[in-house]
């Protein structure tokens, strides 16, 4: 059973070459068929990402594979990444010169094996249940999207808030309009549901708000669980909260109300225009940064 206390783990993972992270998969055969797929895009050396790395391979539930996509990297970073799949037989690496999110996402879930994506960012933070949690989850529902609630942490990993999204479905659909309805790098994908909407499609910041409203379009199946499994950097460099990804928001909504004008797109676009214009003044993230 995984419980609220179980996955709010508030231990930070080391570097894995300092030994406190035992290399599960180095002395065990490539999964032939591993049911869960975890997928992460970098393109540049940062302080976070072997923390990042070393926070999925540190999982109590090991039965999955971790594919990594390496997008105009340098060649430091392409090295650096090998010494993790010569360690580790989870670990797959995919080079490219494409610096698009949305590619580099759909070149994963291409090469991917398991019934579920997870998501990762490169300077996130799984939980070490995470895996186990997701896992779960899915055997009991098998939800087309699976999230789950997020603390948050600084840029030295002090906790600054959380991130509680609503659970049910039909929460989640109305959520959509004005509010965060999942944290991204916090959530799992049924692939053949992924892949049947043809993948990601749009946005240079804003592909997994695209991917949200074609998925309630066709009637997907969601829910988020309630324990925090994922803890979120909050940094100056990210592009949450931008003028851009704003924009490209409200882009999205203008499909969605040109395809079926209702009630529910013309508020969603609304929003979506109201917080373009006024990006400059909206608090992002930092409206969760209150300690418990």
């Amino acid at each position: 059973m995984c419980t609220r206390g179980s996955c709010a783990s508030r231990k930070t993972f080391r570097f894995r070459k300092e030994g406190l992270c035992p290399l599960i998969g180095s002395n065990t055969e490539k999964l032939a068929s591993p049911t869960i797929s975890v997928i992460m895009c970098v393109h540049r050396m940062h302080p976070w990402l072997s923390e990042a790395i070393d926070s999925v391979l540190c999982q109590d539930d090991d039965d999955f594979e971790f594919l990594i996509a390496a997008n105009r990297c340098t060649d430091e970073l392409w090295s650096w990444l090998q010494d993790y799949a010569k360690n580790d037989t989870r670990v797959s690496l995919f080079r490219n010169e494409i610096s698009q999110l949305a590619f580099n996402l759909n070149l994963l879930v291409d090469k991917a094996a398991g019934d579920y994506i997870v998501r990762m960012d490169s300077d996130d933070v799984c939980e070490a249940q995470r895996i186990r949690c997701l896992r779960s989850a899915a055997a009991e529902s098998w939800c087309d999207i699976i999230g789950s609630s997020v603390s948050l942490i600084s840029e030295d990993g002090t906790l600054v808030g959380y991130i509680d999204l609503p659970t049910r479905q039909q929460e989640l659909y109305k959520a959509l309009a004005t509010k965060t309805a999942f944290c991204h790098p916090a959530v799992a994908i049924r692939r053949a549901f992924l892949l049947d909407l043809r993948g990601y499609l749009g946005g240079f910041t804003s592909e997994d708000t695209d991917l949200w409203l074609r998925a309630k379009r066709v009637g997907a199946t969601m829910q988020n669980l309630p324990e925090y499994l994922l803890r979120y950097r909050v940094h100056n460099t990210q592009s949450i909260g931008t003028r851009a990804g704003y924009a490209e928001v409200a882009g999205h909504w203008l499909r969605e109300f040109l395809l079926s004008p209702s009630l529910f797109t013309t508020k969603g676009l609304a929003a979506a225009l109201l917080k373009a214009v006024f990006s400059r003044w909206l608090p992002g993230v930092r409206r969760y940064s209150t300690k418990r």
